[in-house]
């Protein structure tokens, strides 16, 4: 690996993002929950092991401890092996806002309230991830609400986001997408072949519906999928600021790890 970000995506959450030789895993060691794609046991294992590519894992982070995000044993697996690695688990008690630094990333994170749903509440963050000029925004299953993305971003554009595919059903929210990230990627996605929700039936439908304003879209249903994450144009899109090269302008209070 050189010195650009690139990223794996693992599983229906789970995210290796590599630069310099270093490795940052978001939501990697995940649980099983409904349709969604657990990590399977092998890339567990050998993420466990810290075999190649995750021999030198920097960072291992969560937006959140649902099921399908997160595994316990897993997590306590790896870091009965990795006890030096920095960690981000959010609990009630984490602060609202922070950053990081673990190797060459930068991540800051910010509570933004779960998208509504069933099953138990937990704390929700965003992530903000640089590393190699390139900027990564997170949106995980943060709920719809533009005004709060865009008060996370402070005006800041990254090069690319991660949002789920509930963002594509509303016109406010497909314009969001494009407010926060040059190129986007709709990730968070059960197999095609086994998903029981309709979520990839509805993604579909979105991207047949709307595909002036899906232009700069990808959809990631297949695993494993490797992404090569350059930094993009500098320029800010319509009423925002381009993250600067190696920098997130970040502010609050420092690691909570």
């Amino acid at each position: 690996m050189d010195g650009r970000l690139t990223a794996r995506l693992l599983c229906s959450t789970g995210l290796a993002f590599f630069c310099r030789g270093e490795t940052a895993l978001v939501d990697v060691l995940n649980g099983s929950w409904g349709s969604f794609y657990r990590l399977p046991r092998e890339t567990a294992r050998a993420v466990i092991d810290g075999e190649p590519p995750y021999g030198r894992v920097s960072a291992l982070l969560y937006t959140h401890l649902h099921p399908d995000h997160y595994d316990q044993q897993d997590n306590q697996a790896f870091l009965d092996r990795h006890p030096g690695v920095t960690t981000f688990f959010p609990t009630a008690a984490t602060a609202d806002q922070g950053r990081l630094t673990a190797g060459p990333f930068q991540v800051e994170y910010r509570y933004l309230e779960h998208a509504p749903w069933d099953g138990p509440w937990t704390k929700h963050y965003v992530l903000l991830l640089s590393a190699g000029g390139t900027t990564v925004y997170l949106a995980a299953d943060g709920r719809l609400a533009p005004e709060e993305h865009l008060a996370v971003l402070g005006g800041r554009v990254a090069d690319y986001g991660f949002f789920n595919a509930m963002y594509l059903s509303r016109p406010e929210t497909r314009r969001l997408m494009g407010q926060c990230a040059r190129r986007v990627f709709i990730y968070h996605m059960p197999p095609a072949a086994t998903d029981r929700s309709g979520i990839c039936r509805k993604a579909a439908l979105n991207f047949q519906r709307y595909p002036e304003e899906l232009q700069r879209v990808t959809l990631l249903d297949g695993y494993p999928r490797e992404l090569a994450l350059p930094p993009l144009e500098r320029t800010a899109a319509p009423g925002g600021t381009a993250v600067p090269p190696g920098g997130m302008g970040l502010t609050g209070p420092g690691p909570d790890s």
